[in-house]
């Protein structure tokens, strides 16, 4: 079990990106938006507390947003609060989401005193053409001084976001991007395809037929080079878009990929406690202004039925390369997956996109590049 943090604060949007986000102002009164989304966010923890009771936690993801934005004093401070008011256990995975830019050697050492052990760069490319025209601030000579400065704080899980299929980017300039990222020696690599978000300014150009992006083959073509590459170095790929070297596995992610239930905090998060599962509204303003009433304020919430959490168990489970495994499945829910989903098993190993071994339903190697379609399959 776990918890979830949004911090949505960021310098500058990225042309891709559709998360919630908001762009900080001046210092002064991005210090003033900052103390009071912290004060809110304890709030919130609060009166989550009640509701979850003692149930250990094992991780705390600080994602955004750009959380290393906040001044590490603060951000240190909150994180302290958390582990007081909140059962978790002594030693949890501590993840927090970091760019380049923002990420200062100081700052590492103060969140490191605090527990954080382990960071994600948004790196994305090491190519500082194709940063540019993504938006992102950072350049990639930035990124060796970010991990450098981890690894003497003291934290050594180190997590480099990277994407494949940017405007211009060839199979050629992803081989370098990932050469450049196992340079750095990270102990884990998420690599994403591009998506193009609906509402993004990338999206819009794109069909504007202002900007090229690599289609699907091409995209195919890079995340086959990413898996080859990967393995040869020594990694394990244990979800879909997500390589580490054995035994640095994202634990908070796994919770996801297992349909756990996690406390999720701040604007435009979601959660999952005893089957009720919420969005907080993307508002910053109104996520402060309810929490002074001491309320959740969703977008939407909605209790999720013992069928409908099979569904989506089997849907998340079905990303990791591992699959899903039947004892497991029939324990947790007192039914086999077969039972229920005979017809759709049946169906994707026709089409060799899963195959069924020693008990544990996995994609194949065409399923990797077809994961909606096996997903899907399991939405009743």
């Amino acid at each position: 079990m776990g918890v979830y943090v949004h911090i949505p604060f960021c310098a500058q949007k990225c042309n891709y990106c559709d998360f919630h986000s908001v762009v900080v102002g001046d210092e002064e009164s991005f210090s003033s938006v900052a103390d009071n989304y912290l004060l809110s966010l304890r709030q919130e923890a609060l009166y989550y507390r009640k509701i979850w009771g003692q149930e250990p936690l094992d991780t705390l993801f600080i994602g955004g947003g750009t959380p290393s934005l906040l001044p590490p004093d603060k951000l240190a401070s909150f994180i302290l609060f958390l582990r007081e008011e909140l059962p978790f256990v002594k030693h949890p995975e501590i993840s927090m989401e970091a760019n380049p830019h923002s990420l200062t050697a100081e700052g590492a050492k103060i969140l490191k005193d605090v527990g954080v052990n382990r960071v994600s760069l948004g790196v994305q490319a090491f190519q500082d053409d194709l940063l540019l025209a993504i938006g992102r601030i950072h350049r990639s000579e930035e990124v060796g001084g970010s991990v450098l400065a981890l690894r003497e704080a003291g934290i050594t899980n180190i997590n480099l976001d990277l994407i494949f299929g940017l405007p211009g980017q060839t199979n050629e300039d992803w081989v370098k991007t990932l050469e450049a990222a196992l340079e750095l020696e990270p102990t884990h690599l998420s690599c994403y395809g591009l998506i193009l978000e609906e509402g993004t300014p990338l999206t819009t150009w794109v069909n504007a037929g202002l900007v090229e992006v690599p289609g699907d083959d091409q995209q195919a073509v890079m995340y086959e080079t990413t898996c080859r590459m990967l393995k040869a170095a020594g990694f394990e790929h244990y979800e879909i878009s997500n390589f580490c070297l054995p035994g640095f596995r994202s634990q908070h992610n796994l919770l996801y990929w297992h349909n756990r239930s996690f406390i999720g905090l701040g604007s435009g998060a979601t959660g999952y406690i005893q089957r009720l599962r919420y969005r907080n509204a993307a508002d910053v303003d109104g996520f402060m202004e309810t929490w002074n009433e001491g309320i959740p304020y969703y977008e939407e919430s909605a209790t999720v039925s013992i069928e409908q959490e099979m569904d989506e168990t089997m849907m998340v489970g079905m990303r990791l390369l591992q699959g899903v495994e039947e004892e497991w499945f029939r324990n947790r829910y007192q039914v086999s997956y077969w039972e229920l989903y005979r017809g759709a098993i049946e169906e994707l190993l026709q089409r060799d996109l899963v195959e069924y071994k020693e008990g544990w339903l996995r994609v194949t190697p065409t399923g990797l590049l077809l994961e909606n379609q096996v997903s899907s399959a399991f939405l009743r």
